[in-house]
């Protein structure tokens, strides 16, 4: 309801998932191949008319299932059977490299329910609820440079099991995509000299380069956008033609497209995925069985054509 003012996302519900799904909602079984899509806000498009779902799915001629979901991490879809169900029955599903402050796992914080909330479970916050990356910083703080160095690096090991589960789940051809306003972190270790933003870094947070390749493992393809431009771009009302603002708390309004992805990179990531995508779908259709028409006699005499795999 934040940003209605902003975008009509033609919200809609599927049976059996438990959250709101970004439109337009498509015919669940048609001729036309359809693309999954699992990712974090960047996936879903908050603030933006048209996402690189459905931009992407526009240039294949395809159907878009887009279950992007702000917040979430791997494990969050993993936990979600019903939404891995929907993914098999599409031809490709295309995942987005997550933050790893999402669907937490480590010692010192517990994800709340696999988004970026967490408990925290011991230290001086302990039993508190709070939003990842600002228990990040607490902890930053509280922890020596040992300590909140391993806390990063059990952050990241179970970042990596979530998406070797997911990618294992999925059965379909599937890429991966890591979309962002900068590159993926580098790879420093403890001996090195860093500072704690070193090592959290912008969304997806605390993704590295290493981490990355070592994920790509598990997929077919995986495909990187990424720039600065479009992220100074106002925000507009759809309805008064002036910009437009989102007060999030006393401290925090969102006015420009730097809280997610900018528009300019939607359309960037979905010519960036373009040529792969297609690839994949084109390999696709080879595999699977012709439909053919199963005609049956309908109301008044008229013949209704349905169509099923042979």
């Amino acid at each position: 309801m934040e940003s209605s003012h902003i975008v009509d996302y033609e919200l809609y519900r599927l049976p059996g998932v438990d959250f709101t799904l970004r439109g337009p909602q498509w015919a669940m079984d048609a001729q036309s191949p359809s693309v999954s899509f699992l990712g974090a806000a960047q996936t879903f498009g908050a603030f933006s008319k048209y996402p690189f779902p459905n931009l992407l799915g526009e240039m294949l001629s395809a159907r878009v299932l887009n279950f992007g979901r702000g917040g979430a991490g791997a494990g969050y879809y993993t936990n979600r059977q019903a939404v891995i169900d929907y993914i098999n029955e599409t031809d490709l599903c295309i995942v987005q490299v997550m933050s790893a402050r999402s669907s937490v796992e480590n010692a010192y914080m517990q994800s709340t329910e696999g988004l970026t909330s967490v408990r925290i479970l011991k230290g001086r916050n302990s039993g508190r609820v709070m939003l990842g990356h600002l228990a990040y910083k607490e902890l930053a703080e509280e922890l020596s440079p040992e300590d909140f160095f391993e806390l990063i690096k059990q952050t990241r090991e179970g970042f990596i099991r979530q998406y070797q589960a997911l990618a294992e789940a999925i059965k379909v051809p599937k890429i991966l995509l890591y979309v962002g306003r900068g590159a993926p972190l580098k790879d420093v270790s403890i001996n090195e000299r860093w500072k704690s933003n070193d090592l959290l870094g912008n969304h997806p947070h605390m993704v590295t380069q290493g981490m990355i390749s070592t994920i790509s493992q598990y997929f077919d393809e995986t495909v990187f956008s990424y720039g600065p431009e479009g992220f100074n771009q106002r925000l507009v009302n759809r309805f008064t033609g002036d910009y437009a603002s989102i007060k999030r708390s006393e401290t925090y309004t969102v006015n420009k497209h730097n809280t997610y992805i900018s528009p300019y990179l939607h359309t960037k990531a979905s010519l960036d995925l373009y040529d792969v995508a297609n690839e994949k779908l084109q390999g696709r259709k080879k595999e699977k069985p012709k439909r053919r028409p199963n005609v049956k006699k309908g109301l008044f005499g008229l013949s209704a054509i349905k169509w099923r795999r042979g």
